[in-house]
């Protein structure tokens, strides 16, 4: 996976690029959850594009992948 900015505007495109990221680190899924302290499950259900996710758990996960979150308010650049 290319390295820079990403920008997503859905559920679906965060869950790729985290199970991306997961892969690329050599994680299973199993591993992934351990590390982030979440379960099978909801790691399962956030690549897949749940939307239902809690946003704090989802924030965590980024966080122990390694991946930083910026939100970009309108009308700023990078």
């Amino acid at each position: 996976m290319a390295r820079g900015d990403i920008a997503i505007s859905s559920v679906a495109e965060l869950g790729a690029i985290l199970r991306a990221v997961r892969k690329e680190s050599g994680l299973t899924q199993r591993d992934a959850a351990a590390l982030c302290n979440v379960s099978l499950p909801f790691l399962n259900g956030l690549e897949q594009g749940k939307s239902t996710a809690q946003i704090g758990k989802v924030l965590s996960v980024c966080h122990r992948l390694g991946i930083d979150v910026r939100l970009r308010p309108p009308g700023e650049t990078a």
